[in-house]
């Protein structure tokens, strides 16, 4: 497991690869009695499972296995599901089955160490220092790393959520160690990380960066009203100076009041417009008869009913725009849609299971944080069916319920 949290930020098909191995060690170490019992105590991991058992049934039950967003036309569905619901999950179950707490702290440094590197990387592109098409022609980097896009292993959205998380753990970090060496290297390390998230175009992770900072220090210092301000004027000037001198970052919030601007005036022809639009036309659609209320559109046609849907009830300013959509880029409607009212609800239920972990108080504050970060990323994109980042919630997830069930101090 220390491998997969150092791999995972570096190399998609290495941490399928470690996941593989790792599941198959598992399978190999036996004491399934143990496991079993383990595994029936902890509600989160069925809480995905059973989103997946939903997903798996409403496929069943449509009329196509082609016209989904889960898998579109090219992709088998059911192995999607199973992919992503299925599979993805066990990084939880082996962490709270076969995982001793000793072995943490070095999963979450092994991890932490990918982040550097992978900062590293992000820097040199952005400084020109190396020959990025060689690099990606032999596969050494992500497609579409470049001088205005450095996220060196996957796609910016995806890298700014490793960097938000990456930032709370440093954090925590910073605030409970003594030894003053390495206080300040983590806080260069935290300063770099936050350097990093603001030069790249992920907007999901830094609006998760800000709510989770606020969150963490919220309860950190139990609502100490000279804290809380100091902290949000801290936020306030990392955003300004962002906005001063990361040439990204100036671009792309104005790109952001631009969106707003037009969706006002009925554009939605924009990458927030089309977020908008596909909101309108999802829930217009489960709010149309109690049947779809309840069971969502069937994970084997989401898609195709949902376009349908779209050019028949709404003008061309909001049916067009979401046509070039690969998602509902709402992973609270994904799950509506694809997986029943239940499922959407067992995913609420998630969070609310999550925050009541009972995990020592120095855990409580990462926790919350971790929480806003998963809440907020779901609410604009599909981080949970995207593999980096759901593998990477899986293992915090595991982590958190690891430290629970240890009821002590890593």
């Amino acid at each position: 497991m220390i491998l997969f949290a150092f791999i995972l930020p570096l190399s998609l098909g290495g941490a399928n690869t470690v996941l593989g191995t790792i599941l198959l060690l598992w399978l190999i170490e036996g004491d399934f009695q143990k496991k079993l019992t383990i595994f029936k105590e902890e509600k989160i991991v069925w809480i995905f499972l059973t989103i997946g058992l939903l997903t798996l049934i409403s496929a069943l039950l449509s009329d196509s296995m082609s016209h989904s967003f889960l898998a579109g036309e090219k992709k088998s569905l059911l192995r999607v599901i199973f992919s992503h619901y299925i599979l993805i999950p066990f990084v939880s179950i082996i962490f709270i089955t076969s995982i001793k707490k000793e072995y943490l702290k070095y999963i979450i440094s092994a991890f932490l160490l990918a982040i550097l590197f992978s900062e590293i990387i992000s820097y040199l592109i952005f400084f020109e220092l190396i020959d990025v098409n060689m690099l990606q022609a032999k596969h050494l980097l992500y497609a579409e790393a470049s001088l205005k896009n450095p996220t060196p292993f996957m796609h910016h959205t995806e890298y700014s959520i490793f960097l938000s998380i990456a930032s709370i753990l440093l954090i925590n970090k910073l605030l409970h160690t003594k030894n003053r060496l390495y206080q300040i290297f983590i806080l260069l390390f935290l300063t770099s990380a936050t350097i990093n998230l603001f030069i790249n175009g992920g907007r999901t992770g830094q609006i998760s960066y800000l709510l989770a900072i606020s969150t963490y220090m919220f309860f950190y210092f139990k609502f100490n009203i000279k804290i809380i301000i100091s902290t949000l004027l801290v936020l306030s000037s990392v955003v300004l100076l962002a906005y001063n001198f990361s040439p990204t970052f100036h671009k792309r919030s104005h790109m952001a009041l631009q969106n707003i601007e037009q969706i006002s005036q009925g554009n939605y022809n924009t990458s927030w417009g089309r977020r908008v639009a596909s909101t309108k036309v999802t829930l217009d659609y489960l709010l149309s008869s109690p049947e779809r209320f309840i069971l969502g559109a069937g994970a084997g046609d989401t898609r195709q009913v949902y376009l349908a849907h779209a050019k028949k009830h709404f003008n061309k300013n909001i049916s067009e725009p979401i046509k070039i959509l690969a998602h509902l880029h709402n992973q609270y409607l994904e799950y509506w849609m694809d997986g029943s009212l239940i499922a959407f609800l067992l995913f609420l239920s998630f969070f609310i299971i999550l925050m009541r972990l009972a995990v020592p108080i120095l855990y409580k504050p990462s926790l919350y944080a971790f929480a806003v970060i998963v809440a907020f990323a779901s609410a604009t994109d599909i981080p949970l069916f995207r593999y980096q980042p759901a593998m990477l919630f899986m293992l915090l997830i595991g982590y958190f319920m690891l430290i629970s069930r240890e009821k002590t101090e890593i």
